[in-house]
């Protein structure tokens, strides 16, 4: 008997010393394999839009840095926002030249004081991106959004934008001008304004009769819905500035309750370019080309040009609320290009005469379609200088905070820009919709998910067990 309990005890003591061993190296290769993770790039975003993944155009910018950019994640300790956090870390793993930080504003405010901020306070939830001496503020509300596709997520849009315009050199600049009731850019077009320097965009402000001059170092002048006309001085200066080969986006909107506004030095400037803004707006009678029970908000047919080609082959639509169509006038076709860009319906029609008081069509108004955009080129080899561009909307609104994110506005507000800058390509990143309520998976990503699923986990179980067979089969 002592014999035979020796046995039993002797086997209990190589099954608890089997199993400690095993024990331990599982728990090794476990800790092995996680050591590993961290130090190879493989990775699997499960995510439907791709959340955690950088675009290859994030890629291209951070391959390209050669200096230091570091960023600011301004969040109570304990209370970071996991979704930015997992970006950010895509963002330190892509490049040696991301430094992430994450700053607790009440505790640490000598770590917010080295960024130099030229702002009162700084919000939680807010990432300040900075590189030498040019910074950019990323506000929360920036990063998350809902519109009519639900919530949206704008993180690697709005992170890639601002290192690349805190590490970008020479940088075409902008003017919003300012000076005839034009829309106030801070409180009303301050997302044209960040999308403009997320697309590498210098810009700034300029009132022509302070500054006696349009700047030297103006690459694009941007007229947002002046209320009031230019000077004759003013005119001039106009005038001069695309005879040297300026570039000009005008937006114009229609005044509804009054004939008694008119523009006409800057329809005289326009007529050089064979346009014409008298006073109107275009009724779209066509449903095809308006919102929902909303005529006067239209939904225009583009023209061909590489303003609009990628719109319309995205499928996506421009919103223009209250439009003002624009006309032709004569004007040297041996020196000046027009291309239209959006025109309403032949079931639209045109008042210019506000004080009809019926919303109903009349004899007075005139039938579509109608244009509401044109590009213009003008040959200026004649004074020895460089073409001249201009893009005139008959609207604005479009790009206004609240509607700039709809559809493809946005789209139309950068395309304008870059073509006046020269046919410019925009690398903005699309904003991703975060709040779906199933996972679809589909094509070469089922196979991964199938070839996990049913062949790689099932192997590892079968290994184990076979594992623990040879393992019992040699006591």
């Amino acid at each position: 008997m002592d014999k035979k309990a020796n046995t039993l005890k002797g086997k209990k003591r190589r099954f608890y010393l089997v199993s400690a061993v095993s024990c331990v190296l599982v728990i090794a290769i476990v800790a092995f394999a996680v050591l590993i993770s961290y130090q190879i790039p493989w990775r699997y975003d499960m995510t439907a839009q791709r959340i955690f993944t950088l675009s290859q155009q994030t890629l291209d910018v951070l391959d390209g840095l050669e200096e230091t950019v570091q960023i600011a994640a301004v969040y109570p300790e304990g209370q970071e926002e996991q979704m930015v956090v997992s970006l950010l870390d895509e963002y330190e793993k892509a490049s040696d030249n991301i430094l992430v930080e994450y700053v607790d504003a009440e505790r640490e405010p000598t770590k917010l004081a080295k960024y130099e901020l030229d702002v009162s306070a700084v919000t939680n939830g807010t990432l300040i991106v900075k590189s030498g001496e040019r910074s950019k503020i990323i506000e929360n509300a920036s990063l998350f959004e809902t519109n009519e596709l639900g919530s949206i997520f704008n993180g690697e849009r709005e992170i890639t934008g601002a290192v690349r315009y805190v590490t970008t050199d020479d940088m075409p600049v902008v003017y919003f001008v300012q000076g005839h009731e034009e829309a106030n850019t801070a409180s009303v077009m301050s997302k044209a304004v960040s999308a403009l320097q997320q697309d590498a965009y210098e810009v700034r402000e300029v009132t022509l009769l302070q500054a006696g001059r349009v700047p030297e170092d103006a690459d694009v002048l941007v007229f947002a819905s002046p209320k009031s006309d230019i000077s004759d001085q003013e005119l001039e200066m106009l005038q001069n500035y695309t005879m040297e080969g300026g570039k000009v986006l005008f937006l114009v909107d229609s005044v509804m309750n009054t004939n008694s506004i008119v523009l006409d030095n800057f329809n005289t400037w326009l007529h050089e370019f064979g346009l014409d803004i008298t006073n109107n707006y275009i009724v779209e009678e066509d449903p095809s080309y308006h919102l929902s029970n909303q005529p006067l908000y239209l939904i225009p047919g583009f023209g061909p040009h590489e303003i609009t080609q990628k719109i319309a082959e995205s499928r996506k639509m421009v919103i223009l609320p209250v439009a003002r169509g624009i006309s032709e006038v004569e004007y040297d076709k041996t020196t000046v290009t027009q291309s239209i860009l959006m025109v309403s319906s032949e079931k639209s029609w045109v008042r210019s005469d506000m004080t009809i008081p019926t919303a109903e069509r009349t004899e007075a108004d005139m039938a579509g379609p109608m244009p509401v955009a044109y590009a213009v080129s003008r040959s200026n080899v004649k004074w020895g200088n460089d073409a001249a561009r201009v893009v005139v909307i008959g609207n604005s609104s479009f790009a206004y905070d609240g509607n700039i994110e709809v559809q493809a506005n946005r789209d139309l507000f950068l395309n304008s820009i870059n073509w006046l800058q020269g046919g410019r390509e925009s690398d903005l990143i699309a904003s991703k919709v975060i709040n779906a309520d199933r996972l679809i998976i589909r094509g070469d990503d089922f196979v991964k998910l199938a070839i996990i699923c049913m062949g790689v986990l099932p192997g590892i179980a079968f290994l184990g067990a076979l594992a623990v067979w040879a393992l019992r089969r040699n006591q």
